[in-house]
């Protein structure tokens, strides 16, 4: 009886061992995890050697005058969001000229096709850069394009300053992802040269011009917006 009764023994041991072990796993697992700000979407991040990663407080907020801009802007997790009104944007506290910015972003609150009644070929935001002179909608600077029918063209947001750019619409339609789905921006800056990419797509290059460095902002324009995964590698001016 003792021979057989043994291994009972032991095996009764074992797997009291075994969900101890599991428990304590389990516990460690689950005090360990990162909240995602997107569940539906975990795509792992990590810091790029040599990026900065920014969040609302290395901005300034400028709202039309007049208007209350309050609540135009806010931060959820690795998440700045802005509703989109009323208009204004978010500069950067400090001045680029040569640069790498990443960032993901998307239109938010997308039912069916539509933002606040909007089509989704109208909504609408984007990346300022060299922003110059007094502030005001809109400064005096270069747009890379946010809004989603144009995402990613470089153009000129002053009427007093044109540029040269290439455009290449086939790669846009070809990299751009659905307006609620993020999408991935890259801007290169080159002493006044930008080049834009899209989910790893080049998509716009422009030449030098008159404006050449400068904070760089992102867009309230009438829709809501979440900005993500922003982040920046290259010189800052004095």
């Amino acid at each position: 009886m003792q021979r057989t009764n043994q291994p009972q023994h032991i095996g009764a041991a074992g797997v009291i061992f075994v969900a101890v072990l599991t428990f304590l796993f389990t516990g460690c697992r689950q005090g360990d995890e990162s909240v995602d700000s997107d569940p539906a979407d975990a795509t792992p991040f990590e810091l790029e050697e040599g990026f900065t990663q920014l969040t609302l407080d290395d901005f300034e907020v400028f709202t039309k005058p007049g208007a209350d801009g309050a609540g135009t802007w806010s931060q959820k997790t690795d998440v700045i969001q802005t509703t989109g009104s009323p208009r204004g944007y978010l500069y950067s506290k400090n001045s680029h000229r040569n640069f790498t910015l990443r960032l993901e972003y998307r239109f938010a609150n997308l039912d069916g096709g539509v933002v606040d009644g909007a089509d989704v070929a109208k909504v609408n935001t984007g990346v300022l850069v060299y922003i110059t002179g007094p502030h005001r909608i809109w400064p005096k600077c270069l747009e890379v394009q946010g809004k989603h029918v144009e995402m990613a063209h470089i153009k000129s947001n002053a009427r007093d300053i044109t540029i040269e750019a290439e455009d290449d619409e086939a790669a846009r339609k070809s990299a751009r992802l659905p307006a609620g789905q993020w999408n991935r921006l890259e801007i290169v800056s080159k002493d006044g040269a930008l080049t834009s990419t899209l989910n790893g797509k080049k998509i716009c290059e422009s030449q030098p011009g008159e404006l050449v460095a400068g904070p760089f902002g992102l867009q309230a324009e009438d829709y809501p917006v979440d900005f993500r995964r922003l982040r920046i590698r290259g010189d800052v001016e004095d």
